[in-house]
């Protein structure tokens, strides 16, 4: 009984937000100079996949909360990086799904830049004592480090493609590929190599892929993608410094940032791109490298951390928003 009054009383929720309405905007390519306004994700259809899984409204209460922007603010500072485990490779990613239904505490890694095996453990203790709770092997090799986990999906750059492929973990099948158009695979990526030319994050808006653009002289893309519909829906060309000068770039309520070297023990994050508001800044925030080879920085928008791989070690950094 419970439970079909926690989903009626989701229901009552949705429908009022459905009264409200939301524009939706056509497929677009702009400068970053101009002002644009992200468009919202289907708070309904994740609430409803998440009050069917969990059989929870609080959690689906708690998930959806995490897509709403309007509480966002800047970056103030990031802290020195916490270390929680170290593995066999240099560069890697490590993540945790944000929307936490593969389970909140489940830790993902895909070591090296070049491979096709991800490995999914249960919690951090697992994750430190190095015992896998399952193995996938992906259909396809993946170019770089930026993959990410988001709901049931993984999100990966096809090896020398221009592709990004959606994987189901539940099923293990690829639900379907995007084309990252303008992409040439290879030829742009991050200071440190990796072919880190796709960069996918995700934020409070969704998801996101920051990529190499020489259209753009070389300087950042980010593009905001339909999880839903599969397609790329915003793009925005960055008046960064070039891709090959800059060590990595994370995205963290609708704002871009770069951080400026990838080996450097003591850095700054060097530029910032609020895409709500079309203004860029040097915010100059600290940043450290503690271990000189970071070849991954991520943001977490559950946990409101950074997670990154720092030459074999995973760590993580608090954030503090003005």
């Amino acid at each position: 009984m419970f439970r079909y009054l926690a989903l009626l009383c989701l229901q009552l929720v949705l429908l009022s937000v459905d009264v409200l309405g939301s524009t939706q905007e056509k497929p677009r390519i702009k400068r970053a100079s101009s002002v644009q306004q992200s468009p919202k994700l289907s708070v309904k259809h994740l609430a409803l996949v998440l009050a069917e899984k969990h059989d929870d409204r609080n959690k689906a209460k708690e998930s959806i909360s995490i897509l709403q922007r309007d509480s966002c603010t800047e970056i103030k500072s990031i802290g020195k990086p916490i270390t929680h485990n170290t593995r066999w490779l240099n560069y890697g990613a490590w993540m945790k799904d944000p929307l936490g239904i593969m389970g909140t505490e489940t830790i993902f890694t895909m070591e090296h830049f070049h491979s096709d095996a991800v490995q999914e453990f249960e919690n951090m203790a697992k994750f430190k004592a190095g015992l896998p709770r399952k193995t996938y092997k992906l259909p396809y090799y993946w170019d770089g480090t930026g993959a990410v986990v988001y709901g049931p999906y993984l999100f990966f750059n096809r090896a020398n493609t221009n592709y990004i492929v959606k994987y189901n973990l539940q099923t293990e099948r690829v639900e379907t590929q995007i084309t990252l158009s303008g992409y040439l695979p290879r030829k742009n990526y991050y200071q440190w190599g990796g072919y880190s030319g796709v960069d996918l994050a995700v934020d409070e808006q969704g998801l996101w892929v920051l990529w190499g653009s020489t259209s753009n002289s070389r300087r950042l893309v980010a593009s905001k993608i339909d999880v839903y519909k599969n397609v790329l829906i915003q793009t925005w060309s960055l008046n960064t410094e070039i891709m090959n000068a800059m060590g990595n770039a994370f995205v963290a309520c609708g704002v871009i940032y770069c951080v400026d070297s990838y080996n450097s023990k003591s850095t700054t994050i060097n530029f910032a791109y609020d895409t709500k508001t079309g203004k860029q800044r040097n915010p100059n925030i600290q940043f450290t490298n503690q271990y000189g080879y970071n070849s991954m920085v991520d943001y977490n928008p559950r946990e409101k951390v950074l997670y990154a791989w720092d030459n074999k070690r995973q760590v993580t950094y608090s954030i503090t928003f003005e």
